[in-house]
């Protein structure tokens, strides 16, 4: 590679770079937005291409999806996470909820490779450093109920929300067990949790999640604890399965109206 090559691929990572923290995304790279800054170094816009694509085989630029670009620094590091990416690509509103939400309000030590994502729109997922970002469609309401931190600008589901949503979808790639040491955790630190957890049921869910919540917390901490949720079971006389979606069997706690289809044991394990 000659000099005036170098030369220009650095000035094009500078210029693509200063434009993305002007965006307040810094180091992530939207075609349409931050190539205007580059078509004034190069010219035009196929020589700005040209040069993204020579960033990109320098290892200097990964491509995200179409149009969508991160950079990588002298060290082979960047500094986007899948969280900034999905903040930068996805229309609002949306929320970040289930097993990557968990992650984010240290409720669990595991790793999701599954990031679900909902939105009012039909949206195409992509994938990030072997992280799936799955988009689901809701017709709830999205705007206005995040987490407010400064650690990513992403809209992250509250711990209800991101708890509820859990439960309710096994299908999202959290089991029941963590599901119960999220709940564990979360009155660890309030324990009102509960209250404020049922309060997001009520407003938001149906019975049968009222009635698996009662039975998980119940086993956590004791009927007590789970008393705001006795008022939500509702008056069907069908049984609630606690693991949506698993088996038909198992013996029905009368209390809450659930059919305890898996070893209800997996609620406490994570305290061995």
């Amino acid at each position: 590679m000659t000099a005036v090559n170098r030369d220009s691929e650095e000035a094009a990572y500078t210029t693509l770079y200063r434009a993305s923290v002007v965006s307040g995304r810094p180091g992530i790279i939207l075609a349409a937005k931050d190539f205007e800054a580059l078509d004034r170094l190069t010219g035009s816009r196929t020589r700005s291409r040209a040069l993204v694509s020579r960033l990109e085989k320098a290892g200097r630029a990964r491509s995200v999806r179409r149009g969508a670009y991160t950079l990588v620094d002298a060290a082979g590091n960047t500094r986007a996470t899948a969280l900034d990416l999905v903040a930068a690509l996805t229309p609002k509103p949306y929320l970040v909820t289930a097993g990557a939400a968990l992650q984010f309000h240290d409720l669990t030590d595991q790793h999701f490779r599954l990031m679900v994502v909902l939105a009012n729109t039909q949206l195409r997922g992509w994938t990030y450093r072997g992280q799936q970002i799955k988009y689901v469609r809701t017709d709830r309401k999205l705007a206005g109920v995040s987490t407010r931190s400064r650690r990513t600008p992403a809209a992250i589901a509250t711990p209800a929300i991101t708890i509820a949503d859990s439960l309710d979808h096994p299908s999202w790639g959290v089991t029941l067990a963590q599901v119960a040491e999220a709940l564990d955790r979360m009155r660890d630190r309030d324990r009102g949790f509960p209250d404020d957890l049922a309060s997001e049921v009520a407003e938001h869910y149906g019975h049968a999640l009222a009635r698996r919540l009662g039975v998980l917390i119940t086993a956590l901490a004791g009927q007590n604890a789970a008393r705001a949720f006795l008022p939500l079971r509702g008056r069907s006389k069908t049984a609630a399965k606690l693991l949506a979606g698993g088996p038909d069997t198992g013996p029905l706690d009368t209390t809450w109206g659930v059919r305890i289809n898996v070893n209800l044991n997996i609620a406490t394990q994570h305290r061995d």
